[in-house]
C-alpha cells in the first residue's frame, strides 16, 4: 500500500510540476520580450528543445524510425501545435497581459470540445453545452474592454489567443492519429523539429529587430526552451501513467491560478475585478464541460479492459 500512494503523490507532484513550469512560460515570455522579437523567440526556443530531444531519442526505447505513411501527419503537426500555435501565442503577448492570456488559454479545452463536436459531429449534453456557453462567456467579458480604456491591441492580442485555441485542437485531433505509434519523446522530437523548421524562415521578418540578447532574456529563453517545452512535458507524461484522466483534468484548472499568481508575483499585474470574474466563469465553464456523464465513464472502461485484453 505505501508503495502505491508513493506512487500517486509522486504522480500528482510531477502534474503539478508540469503546471507551475507551464503557468511560469507566460511570465518568461515577457521577460524575454526585452531583446528577443516574437517570432525569433519561438525558433530559438524550439532550435533549444529539438536539440534536447534530439539527444535523448538516441536513447533505446525511443529509438523509432517515422512509418512513411505518418510523415506527412506528424508534419501538420508541427505546422499546427508548435509553429502555427507558437507565433499566435508569442505576437498576441506582445498586446495582452500574461494573467489575460493565462485565463483565455484555460479554455482551450472547450474549444478543443467544441470542434469536435462540428468536425466529428459527436453529440453534447445539455450540461457540457452549458459549460461551454459559460466558458465562451467567461473569454467575452475577458476580452472586451471599453474603447477610451483600451490598450493598443489588446483586443486584437485577445483573438489571437482564440483562434491559437483552434489551431491547438487541430494539433489535438492530428495528434491522436499518431500518439500510440510512438514514444512520447519521439513525437514530441519530430513535432518540434517539423514545426521549428516551418518557423525559421518567418524569423527573416524580424531580422531588422534583432539584438544582442541580456544575460535576463538569454536565462528566459533556455528556460522555455529547457524546461517548458520538455521537462514539463516529461513530468506530464510521468503523471500520467498512474493518474486517471479526469484527475489530471480536474489539474489542468490549476494553470490559470498559478499563472495570474505568477503574473502578479513577477511582473506586477493587477488581479482586476474583470479578470477575477472572467476567469472564474471561463473555469466555471471548463469544469462543467469536461466533466464525463456515468455512461462516458462507462465506456471507456469498457475501452480500456478490451485495450487490455488485446
Amino acid at each position: 500500500m505505501s508503495n502505491t500512494k508513493q506512487a500517486s503523490a509522486g504522480s500528482i507532484f510531477s502534474v503539478l510540476g508540469a503546471l507551475i513550469l507551464w503557468s511560469s512560460s507566460f511570465v518568461a515570455i515577457k521577460f524575454a520580450y526585452a531583446t528577443y522579437p516574437p517570432i525569433t523567440l519561438a525558433v530559438t526556443r524550439f532550435i533549444v528543445a529539438s536539440v534536447i530531444l534530439g539527444a535523448l531519442t538516441l536513447l533505446p526505447q525511443n529509438r523509432v524510425r517515422l512509418d512513411k505513411k505518418d510523415i506527412f501527419t506528424i508534419a501538420v503537426c508541427g505546422l499546427t501545435g508548435i509553429m502555427m500555435y507558437a507565433v499566435l501565442q508569442n505576437i498576441a503577448m506582445q498586446w495582452t497581459s500574461a494573467s489575460n492570456a493565462t485565463l483565455i488559454i484555460a479554455s482551450y479545452p472547450v474549444i478543443t470540445l467544441l470542434m469536435e463536436s462540428l468536425i466529428y459531429k459527436t453529440k453534447l449534453n445539455a450540461l457540457k453545452i452549458v459549460g461551454i456557453i459559460i466558458a465562451i462567456a467567461g473569454v467575452v467579458i475577458l476580452a472586451y474592454v471599453k474603447a477610451d480604456s483600451r490598450q493598443h491591441g489588446e483586443l486584437l492580442g485577445s483573438l489571437l489567443l482564440v483562434i491559437a485555441g483552434i489551431v491547438w485542437a487541430i494539433y489535438n485531433f492530428m495528434t491522436k492519429k499518431v500518439v500510440n505509434k510512438y514514444p512520447p519523446v519521439t513525437l514530441l522530437f519530430y513535432t518540434t523539429l517539423f514545426g521549428t523548421i516551418f518557423m525559421m524562415p518567418m524569423a527573416l521578418i524580424e531580422r531588422t529587430e534583432w539584438q544582442t540578447p541580456t544575460l535576463l532574456s538569454f536565462t528566459m529563453m533556455l528556460f522555455l526552451g529547457v524546461f517548458c517545452s520538455v521537462i514539463a512535458f516529461m513530468l506530464y507524461n510521468r503523471g500520467l501513467k498512474t493518474m486517471s484522466a479526469s484527475s489530471v483534468t480536474s489539474m489542468l484548472n490549476l494553470v490559470p491560478l498559478f499563472g495570474v499568481f505568477f503574473s502578479y508575483i513577477f511582473l506586477g499585474e493587477q488581479v482586476t475585478l474583470r479578470k477575477f470574474i472572467g476567469g472564474a466563469i471561463i473555469i466555471l465553464g471548463v469544469m462543467l464541460s469536461v466533466r464525463k456523464t456515468k455512461a462516458e465513464i462507462s465506456l471507456e472502461g469498457a475501452d480500456t479492459a478490451q485495450a487490455t485484453a488485446e
